[in-house]
């Protein structure tokens, strides 16, 4: 390894959470951190759960009131924006890694006065994302034109990008960005050993794990459920699932919590997982703890990604998604070969540490100036 580096990761969320983003930059912040880096993490001022030790947290004014976990616009949040800009002003970096698009912007306010080059990490984009946040039509055309301007506006700013799959690095050099490099999420394997199941009633289940905004495609994923009534379906996020209650699955349980512990307790107790998003220019970051936890999983193809125990099922196709969860509950060693694949993958392959010595590379090119 090179020179320890100074390293802003900066994040306009709520943190800790269960949710993908902040699991994703937690296992990144800890990676680095374990490889020498001073690292400080940059985000809103509240969150569900404790800080790691390794690196230290940096949070925005607390606003009286104010603790929306879920992702989407708010009116809060561009008031908490410029606080984050402060913020990453008053730490001295060598690089500050700036996550989603309202960290990024707040970063190149920053960079105009101290001149620290900014890595962006592409979680999305705004044009495929903003519009499921409004349910009218209008709003909706309005908020795809924004997303649209800003997917053209904010990635292109910085000196490097980073997507998390391999199909996203031609999106970003569509955007305009002329230096991208492709890092997918990684996992702490150790976090996935010994994990004890829950105990669900007889019979099949199903787990879908993660939050319930409207991009996640839950209704296909319901539909293909009531297909097949004898398989069950637990649901576990740290938001509201209430109004999934009547969604007409005959055997349905609804799990409330931000305890990845007990996360990762109801998935192991499931036969197969289920991930029904249609669109996804980043990574499901729930999907490397599935597979971690030696889960088969059925995927829309817009979300899919070329793994050891995924299933590829079309995008939109309740039907096919059903049919193929039905098909792996009814071929037990397919199951098992298939989990079993997916967990030596992941335990070889997709470790936090590899991927903290890609970003390292990308860190030292950056501070030289050879990607400007």
């Amino acid at each position: 390894m090179s020179r320890p580096l100074r390293i802003t990761q900066a994040a306009a969320f709520p943190f800790p959470s269960p949710q993908g983003s902040q699991v994703f930059v937690r296992g990144m912040a800890r990676a680095l951190a374990r490889r020498g880096h001073e690292v400080t993490l940059v985000c809103y001022a509240h969150g569900d759960g404790r800080e790691d030790p390794e690196y230290r947290v940096v949070r925005t004014p607390t606003i009286p009131g104010y603790r929306n976990m879920r992702a989407g616009p708010d009116w809060v949040k561009p008031v908490l924006d410029l606080a984050l800009a402060a913020r990453i002003a008053g730490i001295p970096a060598d690089v500050v890694h700036a996550h989603n698009y309202e960290a990024p912007l707040a970063a190149y306010l920053v960079r105009r006065r101290t001149g620290v080059p900014v890595v962006y990490n592409a979680h999305n984009t705004m044009g495929e994302e903003l519009p499921t946040y409004f349910d009218h039509p209008l709003a909706r055309s309005g908020a795809r034109a924004v997303g649209r301007w800003l997917d053209f506006t904010v990635p292109r700013r910085a000196e490097h990008a980073v997507v998390l799959n391999q199909g996203a690095v031609q999106t970003l050099e569509r955007l305009g960005c002329e230096s991208v490099s492709c890092i997918p999420p990684g996992v702490d394997i150790d976090e996935l050993n010994n994990v004890r199941p829950k105990t669900l009633d007889p019979g099949p289940w199903v787990v879908y794990a993660g939050n319930p905004d409207r991009y996640q495609d839950l209704d296909v994923l319901m539909e293909a459920m009531r297909q097949i009534p004898h398989v069950g379906l637990v649901m576990v996020s740290a938001s509201s699932l209430r109004e999934w209650s009547t969604c007409g699955v005959e055997r349905l349980k609804l799990i409330e919590t931000d305890d990845f512990e007990e996360v990762k307790s109801w998935v192991a107790a499931a036969d197969v997982a289920a991930i029904p998003r249609t669109v996804c220019t980043g990574f499901p970051i729930k999907l490397l703890n599935f597979l971690g936890l030696g889960v088969p999983t059925v995927m829309a193809a817009g979300s899919a990604q070329p793994l050891p125990g995924v299933v590829e099922v079309p995008n939109h196709d309740a039907s096919a998604m059903a049919q193929a969860i039905d098909d792996l509950i009814s071929d037990r060693q397919r199951r098992v070969t298939l989990g079993e694949f997916a967990r030596a993958h992941v335990s070889a392959r997709c470790t936090w540490d590899a991927r903290a010595r890609d970003l390292e590379s990308i860190y030292h090119r950056v501070i030289a100036g050879s990607d400007a």
